[in-house]
Parts: structure tokens; C-alpha cells; sequence
């Protein structure tokens, strides 16, 4: 028998990270360790070494990037093996027999409250909370049966505790992704030969035009960047580090691109290099 896979995921048993788990790895192919936050994936999945893989959310259409997690990744020089897309539908989830009149609360992770918030403008009778996790807040009612609260999740987590859906796809914005990552301890390079997209991040001298080099470099390749995003450098004024997202056709065409940004960078780092995710259901609007 195939040995499973041991991932850490931030969150539980129904929740969005679990989903793109056993759609990346297989539904029947994975271990699954909790965590209660990124902070406490990261912690896991470096001190456990039987762990193989964690799996972290990285930006969505509608909230932007989850900039705690690329401090994560270049602080802890996690490897980017992989990535996801995942369309994100949100449930209202309660006890059956429950409905919208009888609810005072509803708990769900601060994300999808965001996502949702333009569906209980209306209904003012409902106090919406903060909780640690989608799925978790499901099982909580389901665990103590609670009556008069909701919770926002998916359809799997309403499936797993036992719970009916109130209202379907209450999400704010029908064009709502979230990209996940695939995470390891250890840098992988046994698949460039499919690779088409690389994670990096690097520092530029504090001068006219310095980043501009860097970009000028990455279009004379036909690279396409498909994230930039600029942080701060802890403890020092006017200086920054930027994380680039570059898309190629051939693995060699990034390297050597890569070898020219290092002349004009005062400092570069791979953060991963894999194969682009493809957003199958993804419908134009």
C-alpha cells in the first residue's frame, strides 16, 4: 500500500485548506495534522520532521495578499513545491431544523466574514464573530449542539458535522479564489523539467532606477511577473525586499534570467520553483 502523505494545513476537518489538500495530494492519499494558525503550521512543519508538506493560503481575488504569510515563508525558507487555485463557495451553515430567524450569531473565520459581509447588511438581528477557522466553527455547534448560532463554511464542512445549509454561495463576490501553497522544509529540485513558474524575492540597491534594472532584465527573457509585492526590511529606513511571482515556458529561460538580476540585486533568494496552477472553472464575468 502506498504510503500516505503527512501534511500540516491551518485549520480542520471540512475547512478550505483541508479541500485543497486532497485535491492536490488525492482524497485518500494524505495525513492530516491541524493547526490553529500559520504561525503554528510553520512551527509543526519545521520541528516535525515526519511531516512532509504544509499548506498555506497566500492571497485571494477579493482580499488581497495574506502578507503575514510571505513573512512566514522567507523567515522559516520554506520551498514552494506547488500550488492551487480554489474557487471559494460560502455556506451558511446551522442544526437542522434551524433558520435565519433564529439565529443571533454567526462565527467563522475573519476571512470569510469579509467575504460575506454584504449578505447580513440585512439582517441586523445576526452578530457576526470572529473564530480560528471555518470548519472549526462548524464543529463547534456540532459539538454542543448549539441552537441560534450559524456558522460560515463549506459544503464538506456542513456535510462532516451533521449541519443544513441556510443559504447557499453568500459570498459577496461570485469571482472569489483563493491561491494556495505547497510547502517544505528543503529547497526540491526534481521536477524543473515540468516547472513553469518560480517564487523569489530580493533586495536592490537604495538608488535611482535600481528596480527598474531588475524588471528590465525579467522582460528582455519574455518573463511574465505575475505577483510584486514590496515589504519593508525590519530595522532600517528606505529599504525594501520585494517578492516576485515570474511565469516562463522553459526552465532555462528563468535561469538565465536569474543570472543576470543577480548583478544588479544586492541580495536574491528562491523561495520555489513548480509547475503554474490552472484555474479550471474559472467563467469570465
Amino acid at each position: 500500500m502506498r504510503r500516505k502523505t503527512k501534511l500540516v494545513i491551518q485549520g480542520y476537518p471540512g475547512s478550505f485548506h483541508d479541500e485543497v489538500a486532497r485535491n492536490y495530494f488525492g482524497q485518500n492519499r494524505v495525513e492530516i495534522i491541524p493547526a490553529k494558525s500559520f504561525t503554528q503550521l510553520a512551527q509543526i512543519l519545521k520541528e516535525d520532521h515526519t511531516v512532509h508538506y504544509g499548506i498555506m493560503a497566500i492571497e485571494n481575488s477579493i482580499a488581497g495578499s495574506i502578507l503575514q504569510n510571505y513573512k512566514i515563508l522567507r523567515e522559516n525558507k520554506f520551498w514552494i513545491s506547488g500550488e492551487e487555485y480554489l474557487r471559494i463557495n460560502h455556506q451558511l451553515l446551522a442544526l437542522p431544523g434551524q433558520t435565519l430567524a433564529d439565529l443571533h450569531t454567526v462565527e467563522s473565520h475573519p476571512m470569510a466574514i469579509y467575504q460575506c459581509e454584504e449578505y447580513f447588511n440585512d439582517l441586523r438581528h445576526i452578530s457576526l464573530i470572529e473564530s480560528v477557522d471555518t470548519a472549526l466553527s462548524a464543529k463547534k455547534i456540532f459539538d454542543h449542539q448549539l441552537k441560534g448560532c450559524g456558522a460560515i463554511g463549506s459544503k464538506h464542512a456542513g456535510e462532516i458535522y451533521n449541519l443544513e445549509v441556510l443559504a447557499s454561495d453568500i459570498e459577496t463576490s461570485k469571482v472569489n479564489y483563493t491561491r494556495f501553497v505547497i510547502v517544505s522544509r528543503q529547497a526540491q529540485y526534481n521536477s524543473l523539467g515540468n516547472a513553469n513558474k518560480a517564487s523569489i524575492y530580493l533586495r536592490v540597491p537604495h538608488s535611482h532606477g535600481s528596480l527598474l534594472k531588475v524588471l528590465q532584465h525579467i522582460t528582455n527573457f519574455e518573463i511574465n511577473i505575475s505577483k510584486l509585492q514590496s515589504f519593508p526590511v525590519l530595522g532600517e529606513i528606505n529599504t525594501y525586499y520585494f517578492h516576485l511571482d515570474l511565469e516562463f515556458e522553459d526552465i532555462s529561460q528563468y535561469e538565465n534570467c536569474l543570472d543576470e538580476i543577480r548583478k544588479v540585486s544586492s541580495g536574491l533568494e528562491e523561495l520555489g520553483v513548480y509547475k503554474k496552477a490552472i484555474i479550471h472553472d474559472h467563467q469570465p464575468v
